[in-house]
C-alpha cells in the first residue's frame, strides 16, 4: 500500500470537485431550468435541491481530500465515492430504460458516473495494491 496519494488521484479529486460543484449549484439554484432544458419529465424542486446539497457535500469532500497527502486520510472518501457512483450508475441505467422517452441527459450523466466510478476504483486499487 502506498502511503502518499498519487498525483493522478489528487487530479481526480480536483476534477470531481469541479464537476460535483457545477451539478450541485445547478440543482441547488436552478433546478427548474435544468428540468426544462433537459426535458426531464418530473419536477420536484425540494428533492432536486436536496440532490444539489448532496453534490455540494461531495464536492467539498473531494476538495478536502485533494488537500491531503496521506492515503489513510482519504481512503474512506474514495470508498464512499465508489459506492455512491456504483449505485448512481445502476439507478441511471434503470431510469434510462424505464423512461418512455429516451433522454440523452440520462445517458450523458451515466457516462460521467461510469467515468468517475472507473477512475476512483482504479485509484483505490492502485493505492491499496502498490508495494
Amino acid at each position: 500500500m502506498k502511503e502518499e496519494i498519487s498525483k493522478l488521484l489528487k487530479i481526480g479529486f480536483l476534477v470531481h470537485f469541479f464537476v460535483s460543484a457545477i451539478f450541485g449549484l445547478i440543482f441547488l439554484v436552478v433546478v427548474e431550468s435544468y428540468v426544462i432544458i433537459t426535458s426531464w419529465p418530473y419536477l420536484d424542486p425540494v428533492t432536486g435541491r436536496i440532490l444539489g446539497a448532496v453534490f455540494i457535500g461531495l464536492a467539498v469532500a473531494s476538495l478536502l481530500a485533494w488537500r491531503e497527502t496521506k492515503w489513510a486520510h482519504v481512503k474512506i472518501i474514495v470508498q464512499m465515492e465508489i459506492v455512491w457512483l456504483a449505485i448512481g450508475t445502476v439507478v441511471h441505467i434503470w431510469a434510462g430504460i424505464m423512461f418512455p422517452v429516451p433522454l440523452i441527459i440520462i445517458w450523458l450523466q451515466t457516462a460521467l458516473l461510469i467515468f468517475f466510478l472507473v477512475a476512483f476504483s482504479w485509484f483505490y486499487y492502485d493505492q491499496e495494491m502498490a508495494d
